[in-house]
């Protein structure tokens, strides 16, 4: 029996990112979300008040939850340059 080779996980060029100000916390994108990379946070400064958070790992940029989110807080951006700013930002 051949064993199956493993093929690296290609990674979409655009990814999702949540603007947190924009977002009521309503779960709506969740529901679209075909891989379940959108979590809902409670934010540690006031547990009231919720968003959610898009792994940025497993978002494929299928561009579901930005097109349904009611409130348009998801929005779509190239991965490596928001990845390259992110590394400055938060390292």
């Amino acid at each position: 029996m051949a064993s199956a080779t493993k093929r690296p996980k290609k990674r979409s060029a655009n990814i999702a990112i949540v603007r947190r100000d924009d977002c009521t916390g309503c779960e709506a994108c969740i529901v679209f979300c075909p891989v379940d990379c959108i979590d809902l946070i409670e934010a540690p400064e006031n547990p009231a008040e919720k968003y959610v958070l898009i792994d940025k790992e497993t978002c494929i940029g299928c561009v579901l939850c930005a097109r349904y989110c009611p409130w348009d807080s998801i929005d779509m951006v190239v991965r490596e340059p928001f990845e390259q700013r992110a590394e400055l930002v938060f390292m």
